[in-house]
């Protein structure tokens, strides 16, 4: 491979050698990779510190220029003063830049109906959606889910946490909606309370933001950053993470390296597995993969409804651009999705057409859309904090017991959040251990 010339953007070295020694290797170069690197660079300034990922640097968080719109890979937002956005800014990353999704004139689509969607108090009373005994009840349950604790959540699915409540008909299916909508998440039977419930009441508030220039934006700043504490990004493929007495090996299709310890910050825990010489046995209970359908929109004007949530079909539409910049002036983005449960077969086909009809239903004409994009599968987590496995408390923790040296960073890792949240809190504390370990092994 031939040396590149180091940029804020794309900063992508292709050294020569193998069997090169280093302090810490972090194998995937998606926003978890940045966060362990930089953290392990910072707390070990002088050591070498290099990221490996087959692909240009930012993985799911990438977007997609089309025709003057800027497309993130499926609808992202961050939430306000969540772990994530604690992390990124105490990196340097600014995440200010960007605004609320407007739920002005929002709609609820419910039977095949569209009706005011009640997410402020004066749409709730007005609604069409619920009777007025159902408002009152939907009231009371949203008060118990803000009050929620562990005494009633532990050990629970949301589903069982709403039997527990008697809680059916359309007020469930308006909670059931408001959990999805927080979590990207269609599996009320074997989603865990406490967390689910967690990520609506921080959905309500504070709130998320979507952010200028996409979630790009995120990984070009970190890029910077990481560029200028020295970290190196390697573009290759990382064949196998094999742990020894005194350090780690790296192979890779390029180089190979002898680290003192290694962060995995691949996809899920399959992708982790694939590169270890064994799959640890605290893995085998883990959920499969969280994925929906994405429609992604680039279009003239704004839509009559800029956001839209399905009751009793697991849709979402909004309106990111504005107020985020993602399109050019006088235009707008909106995401739509199909959240999809485990075992979907409903065909691509069938989900495209149904986030066709909800973005006409949001006022969005077919001659008013100027580009688009269709991602049938696209995959949100690596997995979902089951009840019987103890929720957040029993995903797999960072540290890789079977592995020594080996840490992980992910959606599916440590005690904190989910989503965003989750792969930040994670990677910090695993390049933190890195770093500490790296140390100790150095002196040694």
């Amino acid at each position: 491979m031939d040396q590149a010339t180091v940029d804020p953007v794309d900063p992508l070295h292709r050294p020569d050698q193998r069997d090169q020694p280093a302090a810490t290797v972090v194998v995937g170069a998606g926003l978890g990779g940045l966060i362990a690197a930089v953290t392990a660079a910072g707390r070990s300034p002088g050591r070498r510190v290099v990221l490996v990922d087959p692909h240009p640097p930012g993985g799911r968080a990438r977007t997609d220029q089309r025709g003057g719109f800027t497309f993130n890979r499926g609808p992202r937002a961050l939430y306000r003063t969540g772990p994530a956005d604690r992390v990124l800014r105490s990196i340097g990353v600014d995440t200010g830049r960007g605004g609320p999704p407007s739920l002005r004139n929002a709609i609820a689509v419910h039977d095949g109906g569209v009706h005011r969607f009640p997410g402020e108090p004066l749409d709730a009373l007005r609604t069409s959606l619920l009777t007025a005994r159902q408002k009152a009840e939907l009231l009371r349950t949203l008060a118990a889910l803000w009050r929620a604790s562990p005494a009633t959540t532990d050990g629970r699915s949301l589903g069982q946490w709403l039997d527990a409540r008697g809680v059916g008909g359309v007020v469930r299916q308006s909670t059931e909606a408001l959990v999805r909508v927080a979590s990207y998440a269609n599996a009320p039977e074997t989603f865990a309370a406490g967390p689910a419930l967690a990520n609506a009441r921080a959905g309500i508030s504070p709130g998320v933001r979507y952010l200028d220039g996409g979630w790009q934006s995120l990984v070009d700043q970190l890029l910077v950053i990481a560029s200028s504490r020295g970290v190196e990004v390697v573009q290759a493929a990382v064949r196998a993470v094999a742990p020894g007495p005194a350090s780690v090996t790296v192979t890779t299709d390029g180089p190979c390296w002898e680290a003192a310890s290694v962060v995995l910050a691949l996809g899920g825990p399959d992708a982790a597995a694939a590169v270890l010489p064994a799959r640890p046995a605290s893995w085998g209970d883990l959920a499969p993969p969280v994925t929906a359908a994405c429609l992604e929109l680039g279009i003239r004007g704004l839509p009559t409804h800029r956001f839209a949530l399905g009751i009793d079909e697991p849709l979402y539409g909004s309106t990111h651009c504005p107020p985020a910049d993602l399109a050019p002036e006088g235009h707008a983005v909106v995401h739509l999705m199909r959240y999809q449960p485990v075992g979907d077969h409903v065909p691509a086909t069938e989900q495209r057409a149904r986030l066709e009809q909800l973005a006409r239903q949001m006022g969005i004409a077919p001659d008013a859309v100027v580009e688009q994009r269709f991602l049938a599968k696209m995959v949100v987590a690596g997995t979902l904090p089951h009840p019987a496995t103890g929720g957040l408390a029993g995903r797999p923790p960072v540290d890789v017991a079977e592995h020594p040296g080996v840490f992980l960073a992910g959606d599916w890792v440590g005690p904190t959040g989910l989503l965003l949240d989750a792969v930040a809190s994670s990677a910090v504390e695993a390049g933190r251990r890195a770093a500490s370990r790296s140390a100790t092994m150095a002196r040694a």
